[in-house]
């Protein structure tokens, strides 16, 4: 039976444009400033307008996702949050640079601004793999399972743009309480793991049946 896409899916479909698209485009700028080559800056220009364009798709529909999936756990909401507001920085930037970049050259700072903000997605790509691998958000066998539409259905476009503004008023208002030190973030929310939460499979049980005949159970 053919699974229809739903409209939660829609961010980790888009996430590879920008997250492939913004590096390239820094390190092309990186060999223009580094060898004076000015076809290079013209392939980066380019490639910073695409790359934008997707993290702008990106990262509207990661908005809409934050409320289509059920977070179960303070943990999963906080790193949502820290993924959230890490991409939000990471498309400022990126912004920054193409706005910059689209009439006048690559400089030595906005190079390493470009690449700072490649390397903050690194870590935010990073929490978003442990939201699905390690908490099961989105799973379809998990407690943090969505109930999302179809991404094709009638009701999918409104639906997208009003939790994607939902999600903004939420990392906006829990960035407030985290600076206000009302509710911090939870313990493991950064992608460590919690002293008092393990995230290994246990080690086999090994029950004897007879002398030299051990039998492993899961």
């Amino acid at each position: 039976m053919k699974k229809e896409m739903l409209l939660h899916e829609l961010h980790p479909a888009l996430v590879h444009m920008p997250l492939a698209l913004l590096p390239t485009a820094a390190v092309a700028d990186l060999i223009s400033v580094t060898t004076g080559d000015g076809a290079w800056a013209q392939v980066a220009r380019r490639i910073w307008v695409a790359g934008s364009i997707g993290g702008l798709l990106a990262g509207v529909s990661g908005l809409a996702a934050s409320q289509e999936v059920r977070l179960e756990s303070p943990r999963a909401r906080d790193m949502t949050f820290l993924h959230g507001v890490g991409n939000a920085t990471v498309l400022l930037g990126a912004l920054g640079v193409t706005v910059w970049r689209l009439r006048r050259e690559p400089t030595a700072a906005t190079v390493a601004l470009g690449l700072g903000a490649c390397g903050l997605a690194l870590y935010t790509a990073t929490l978003g793999g442990k939201l699905v691998y390690e908490l099961g958000v989105g799973q379809p066998d998990s407690t943090s399972k969505a109930t999302s539409p179809a991404l094709l259905s009638r009701d999918a476009p409104l639906l997208l743009v009003r939790d994607a503004l939902r999600g903004a008023q939420w990392l906006v208002s829990r960035a407030r309480e985290v600076l206000a030190g009302g509710r911090p973030l939870v313990k493991g929310a950064s992608g460590t793991k919690p002293e008092d939460e393990s995230l290994t499979l246990p080690a086999p049980v090994v029950v004897f049946h007879g002398p030299g005949r051990p039998m492993p159970q899961a």
